[in-house]
């Protein structure tokens, strides 16, 4: 494997086991939208660090927000994307219609060439 992907992995790994080691060294696991906070000494919610940010454990909160609104984010991009592709598409397409309509008035309004003539009986 990759060098940087073993690193990225031992590196989330420790962080993992440095934060499960943290919440039982406190002697209480809070819940996944609570933190634990020594001063209070007790599991405290999460949308009190909206009210609060400075509480130095807030970091430990997973910001649940910000993430529901990551795949709309991501829906919107695609779907402009999407978008552009299509209108293109259909761009590009009446361009080459029009073209190609062009081309076969012009070969109808030239004159045909005659071919009779001295070196040509009828």
């Amino acid at each position: 494997m990759d060098s940087n992907i073993v690193s990225l992995l031992y590196g989330i790994i420790l962080v993992t086991g440095m934060n499960i080691a943290r919440t039982y060294a406190q002697g209480v696991e809070c819940k996944k939208e609570e933190f634990w906070n020594s001063d209070a000494g007790q599991c405290l919610p999460c949308s009190t660090c909206k009210q609060f940010p400075k509480i130095p454990s807030c970091d430990t909160c997973t910001v649940s927000d910000e993430a529901s609104h990551t795949w709309k984010l991501a829906a919107i991009s695609s779907l402009s994307a999407l978008a552009v592709v299509l209108v293109s598409g259909v761009l590009l397409g009446g361009v080459l219609v029009h073209q190609y309509r062009s081309r076969m008035r012009r070969n109808l309004r030239e004159p045909i060439e005659e071919t009779t003539g001295p070196l040509y009986q009828v």
